[in-house]
């Protein structure tokens, strides 16, 4: 019976961007909306518009609808720029108490980048899942700028 109680074990995933952690930080904050894979992960559906995330704590994580309509995805907690982003997740009527931690660390030829979602439940895409849109995306940008 205790195990059915138990608290899920955080989901952690890592990626590596060829970008200075100031730039990744960027890219990942202020283009949200960009790299989102907002098809497939929004509570509105096709209604969806853009997704943000307010650069500052106590600020939200939200979608736009195109009737503008702001759906809450969550509120952030942190916001340590250029090395750490946390927010709560509540997206789609989720179950409250889960985390988004994500921290941007240097290293040798670009950034890494590591999402920790703690309190995800079976059956719910966890956020940090997506971090492959987020590499592609970081990855087009720095061929476009070359």
């Amino acid at each position: 019976m205790a195990e059915a109680n138990k608290a899920p074990e955080p989901v952690r995933q890592s990626v590596h961007v060829d970008c200075p952690i100031e730039e990744a930080f960027r890219l990942f904050a202020e283009e949200f909306g960009t790299w989102w894979p907002l098809a497939s992960h929004s509570m509105s559906g096709d209604e969806a518009e853009t997704c943000a995330i307010d650069p500052w704590t106590g600020g939200k994580v939200f979608e736009r609808t195109r009737s503008g309509e702001e759906l809450e995805w969550g509120t952030v907690t942190l916001w340590d720029p250029p090395r750490h982003i946390e927010f709560t997740w509540q997206a789609a009527g989720e179950r409250e108490g889960q985390t988004v931690d994500i921290e941007f660390q240097v290293e040798a030829d670009g950034t890494k980048v590591t999402v920790v979602h703690q309190g995800w439940q079976l059956g719910a895409v966890p956020s940090c899942a997506i971090h492959a849109h987020f590499a592609r995306f970081v990855c087009e940008q720095v061929l476009a700028a070359v």
